[in-house]
């Protein structure tokens, strides 16, 4: 609803309320619009002027578009690759003269107004850096770091999968009274804020085509800070969660592939949409699925499962299509101080997630903190006992946040050791 529509409480009676439909038509335009241009991004990828750009952007030195597209498909790299292609690179033709990025050309075929709307908005709109400072039923709040200017997003997928705190290197289209969220290059946690934001107000004095590769390796930097932090009681231990997202073209059909691995005893059930990998044979042992709506989420902490948890997702519930995968630190749920800054449900999540992963086979899996013996075996010994204790009293201070069954669980552990 715009500030000039009146609401249907103040509308004279009789008369026939106005629905906004703009947002609509540039929604629809912006989708159009990304189907041509990918479509057009393939069909280039051997051109001349593509392989040069190419070459230099990667640092790469391409023979011809089939080496151009493995590479690609070698380093996932096409939501990175093509919307610089399409609205940054500088491509020029054979004699050199500046053609600009390869969407300039969409422009003259534009069939529709709003479609051009969107094409002007691509061209101008450099990558930068965002966080989701909120998120609700209707729309996902995001904050460009390097000025603090706040976008309010209507967008599915994006209220489907965002965390508040974690940062998105993309792009937002400003269209005067509405916002779109075009391409997701990468997602960093909380922990990159600060260095994102000195990278992002530097590059807005650099050139279009080389702004994304500097924000790209400044995610990297943070998410190699916050899985290399540790947690105050456990060396070994991780702060990052990763998730990756799927669409199901198949609700009823994965969800039946769920029920069926929960009667093998591969997964666990918490709920008829939150499962706990069981089975080694399914996947990483502890992982964690969840379904929202049309999606899977499936959620690790555990840095070197990640790939495996893609692929076993891919195998065991398919079809499914990767979306993207958001990474997202845990530092609240040791930091009380911090907690008032995330929506609780999400919190909750996060704790369940982080909890459910360390208390899968618990008791028979070796640990660096107990010098690579299991809680079962360590109990038999006074220091043992002692180590295993204090780090199930450390675990009851995130199920204070994932909940009652989970501080159940813990007192159940302990008593089931103790008696050992």
């Amino acid at each position: 609803m715009t500030n000039n529509q009146k609401s249907p409480s103040k509308a004279r009676k009789g008369a026939a309320v106005v629905a906004e439909i703009r947002p609509y038509l540039l929604r629809s335009a912006h989708l159009r619009v990304l189907v041509q241009a990918v479509e057009r991004a393939q069909r280039h990828l051997g051109d001349d002027d593509v392989l040069l750009e190419a070459g230099r952007h990667f640092g790469e030195k391409f023979a011809s578009g089939a080496a151009l597209e493995r590479y690609l498909d070698d380093g996932d790299l096409h939501s990175h690759f093509f919307p610089w292609l399409l609205w940054d690179a500088e491509l020029r033709d054979k004699h050199g003269e500046l053609r600009g990025p390869l969407g300039q050309r969409m422009l003259q075929s534009a069939r529709t107004g709003a479609e051009k709307q969107v094409l002007t908005a691509l061209l101008q709109t450099p990558p930068t850096a965002f966080q989701v400072t909120g998120t609700n039923k209707l729309s996902c709040v995001l904050e460009r770091l390097h000025d603090g200017r706040c976008f309010v997003i209507d967008e599915a997928v994006l209220r489907a999968v965002a965390t508040k705190g974690e940062i998105y290197i993309a792009r937002v289209l400003d269209l005067g009274d509405v916002f779109l969220l075009d391409a997701v290059h990468a997602c960093a946690p909380m922990a990159a804020r600060r260095g994102l934001i000195r990278v992002a107000r530097r590059l807005e004095q650099e050139a279009r085509p080389n702004r994304l590769v500097p924000l790209l390796l400044a995610c990297v930097r943070g998410i190699d800070r916050a899985t290399g932090q540790q947690m105050p009681w456990h060396a070994s231990a991780g702060n990052l969660r990763q998730t990756h997202v799927f669409a199901l073209p198949d609700v009823r059909a994965t969800q039946q592939l769920l029920r069926a691995a929960v009667q093998k005893g591969e997964l666990t059930a918490h709920s008829d949409r939150h499962f706990v990998v069981t089975s080694a044979q399914l996947g990483p042992a502890g992982a964690t699925l969840r379904l929202t709506q049309d999606r899977l989420h499936a959620a690790t902490t555990a840095g070197w499962q990640v790939a495996p948890l893609r692929d076993a997702v891919e195998r065991h519930f398919g079809p499914v299509n990767y979306l993207l995968t958001l990474c997202c630190d845990l530092d609240a749920l040791f930091d009380p101080a911090q907690r008032g800054r995330w929506d609780q449900e999400e919190l909750q999540c996060l704790a369940q997630d982080w909890v459910d992963e360390r208390l899968v086979n618990f008791h028979d899996t070796p640990h660096d903190w107990l010098g690579g013996a299991t809680p079962r075996q360590a109990v038999r010994t006074a220091l043992g006992r002692t180590q295993v204790q204090a780090w199930l009293r450390a675990m009851q201070r995130v199920s204070e946040v994932a909940g009652p069954r989970y501080r159940t669980a813990l007192q159940r552990i302990w008593r089931e050791l103790a008696s050992v």
